[in-house]
């Protein structure tokens, strides 16, 4: 991955722009001309919160920054200067975009989040998901950006200060860039780790778990206000239910006395109620039976009636005969005669078949009768049975109701003693819990190393002090990086914090080109470029003349400040720093710095000058716009 333009565009207005080379880029010039600035911005366009505001930028709009991938595809960031999201465009655009973003990033670092800059950039470089440690208690978070922003990006503030180049400074972010300086330098993360407790809030947390387990202690004790110890309760409960087996075994007896009882009665309330019904049925047939004999016997009075009429009629001469109704002329002599014997017949066959058919019916009537009666007899007997077993029932109950009684005494106070059983046991189980909360112990942090290896750290040594040697940086050949207690650099064993500004400041830019040539080589991840700020000298006022280069008759540089902390190097580690960079690193440099950089012809380099007169050449970063055109 390497930077292609820096690029500030307004509406109107002309673009702003560096473009950067493949291998170096040096802008050098007057202070409080921009040359901070382009690292400002490009931090800014890599997820930093916000970019400072200078009177040159008034009517710029946007910052884009030109990236190409390692496919050799450039696409282009842009952001408003203001702050906010970031925009993707797959394109190398180079003015105010008229079109919309391929893609929206935010700008800041989220985690468990792809849509930001910083998961955009570690994706390129295969660490998007990495985590990293972040305390001594082994807690991990998401990789983000600014884990290395400051390996890559060195402003002149960092470039000279005493703090490890490993770090930015923050302390509460220590941890977790020392874990991300391991990553680049080894490939792999943190998210093996096992977390371990925090010793202070485990303990906070399992002082308030026994209190609370005092409280539910002292509430279940609350509510057994009368309750024996357990061992009394269990003895107790034993003879309850000693007592409630004599006492259920007993009314079981009883009880089944009072369930045969109770089965008769509904036996005899059935019979009685199917005897009543049977009984009405015969009573209807008897009643029909006393009709019909009664009609038999007026039968009987018509045909002695009917017989006796006819004697008499039989002593009547009449010209028609009263029994046929035929003329005389048509009679014979004793006609009247049979006629009227021949009717006594008939009335007297017809009386004996009826006094047949009555004396029939009065036999089935006395038998029905007879029915009755014992149906009746029966009736009473149930009814007698019934108050009998009637009886009998409300006995068993009255001996039955203090038994019951007594039961329902042992019922309950067999439920008390249980409720209190199931009490104790409750309180065992929270006393016995409480003790096991209060020896709970936090965690530990699992005994493994999370420094870098030593055999790490003697490759990385050796890649700085060969590189070292090669700027002719004194005492380069005794360079050694430790990453024991703070990482830090030593120079003839003296650590880089112990040493002037302009030693510190090459020992970091060292640092910074050594990372980037150590992780290209074996093919680990690192943004491939490098942004040093001032790394060879400090300071240069205006230059109203023109550029100057380093000569070769230069004795010393002197890397000056106000607190005279100097430490003088050789003019050739400039020269060697340059030659270096633009020929032997294999990584993109951009360079800012006050001094004149020595003239460096080399095909993939650029150098950019910034002279801070708005007459004389490029004045800054930002041109300078004319109010009155």
């Amino acid at each position: 991955m390497r930077l292609v333009h820096l690029t500030a565009v307004g509406a109107d207005l002309p673009p702003a722009s560096v473009e950067f080379a493949p291998r170096l880029t040096v802008i050098y010039g007057a202070s409080e001309t921009g040359k901070t600035y382009v690292i400002d911005a490009l931090d800014f366009m890599l997820g930093g919160r916000k970019l400072r505001e200078v009177p040159e930028a008034a009517g710029y709009r946007t910052m884009l920054l030109g990236v190409e991938l390692d496919d050799g595809h450039v696409l282009t960031l842009a952001r408003d200067l203001s702050g906010g999201r970031v925009s993707v465009f797959d394109e190398d655009l180079r003015v105010l975009p008229n079109r919309p973003a391929d893609r929206q990033l935010l700008g800041q670092h989220h985690k468990d989040n792809a849509d930001t800059i910083s998961y955009f950039f570690l994706d390129q470089l295969g660490i998007a998901d990495a985590k990293l440690r972040k305390n001594v208690r082994n807690q991990v978070q998401s990789m983000s950006l600014r884990n290395i922003a400051h390996l890559v990006l060195v402003d002149e503030e960092r470039m000279q200060s005493r703090f490890t180049p490993v770090e930015s400074g923050s302390p509460t972010s220590r941890t977790a860039e020392r874990s991300a300086f391991k990553l680049l330098l080894e490939g792999e993360d943190d998210s093996d780790l096992t977390e371990a407790d925090d010793a202070a809030a485990f303990r906070r947390v399992n002082h308030g778990q026994v209190e609370v387990l005092d409280r539910a202690i002292q509430q279940v004790r609350s509510q057994m206000d009368g309750a024996p110890e357990r061992a009394e309760c269990l003895d107790v409960l034993a003879r309850v239910n000693a007592a409630f087996q004599q006492t259920s075994g007993s009314m079981t007896a009883q009880l089944a006395d009072r369930d045969r009882l109770v089965n008769e009665r509904s036996r005899l309330q059935e019979e009685r109620q199917v005897g009543h019904l049977q009984a009405g049925e015969i009573r209807t047939l008897v009643d029909r039976f006393t009709l019909l004999d009664a009609q038999y016997a007026a039968d009987l009075e018509r045909l002695a009636l009917v017989k006796e009429t006819g004697t008499l009629l039989g002593y009547f001469d009449t010209e028609s005969c009263i029994f046929c109704g035929a003329d005389a002329s048509h009679q014979q002599r004793e006609h009247a005669v049979y006629e009227t014997v021949q009717l006594a017949d008939s009335v007297d066959a017809e009386a004996t078949k009826t006094q047949a058919l009555r004396g029939d019916l009065t036999l089935t009537l006395d038998s029905v009768r007879a029915e009755l009666d014992r149906r009746s007899d029966r009736l009473e007997q149930i009814e007698l049975a019934t108050r009998a077993v009637d009886d009998q029932l409300a006995q068993l109950d009255d001996t039955l109701r203090p038994v019951r009684s007594d039961l329902d005494a042992l019922i309950r106070r067999r439920s008390q003693v249980e409720r209190w059983i199931e009490q104790w046991a409750r309180v065992d189980e929270l006393e016995e819990l409480r003790a096991s909360v209060a020896q709970e112990r936090p965690t530990p942090v699992d005994t493994v190393s999370h420094g870098i290896t030593l055999a790490s750290q003697q490759d990385f040594s050796r890649t700085l002090r060969d590189l070292l040697a090669q700027w002719d940086v004194p005492g380069a050949e005794e360079a050694v990086f430790s990453f024991d207690g703070t990482p830090q650099i030593n120079v003839q064993q003296r650590s880089r914090e112990d040493r002037g500004k302009g030693m510190r400041s090459i020992l970091h830019a060292g640092f910074s080109v050594a990372l980037s040539e150590f992780c290209t080589k074996r093919g680990l991840p690192h943004p491939g470029f490098v942004a040093l700020d001032t790394p060879v000298l400090t300071y240069r006022d205006a230059d109203s003349a023109g550029p100057h280069s380093i000569s070769s008759d230069t004795p010393e540089v002197a890397a000056r400040s106000d607190d005279g902390d100097d430490e003088l190097l050789s003019g050739s580690v400039a020269r060697a720093f340059y030659d270096y960079l633009s020929s032997d690193h294999p990584g993109q440099a951009i360079v800012l710095e006050n001094q004149t950089p020595p003239v460096m012809d080399v095909a993939d380099c650029t150098v950019e000058y910034f002279t801070g007169n708005p007459g004389n050449g490029r004045s800054g970063f930002y041109p300078v716009i004319d109010a009155s055109s």
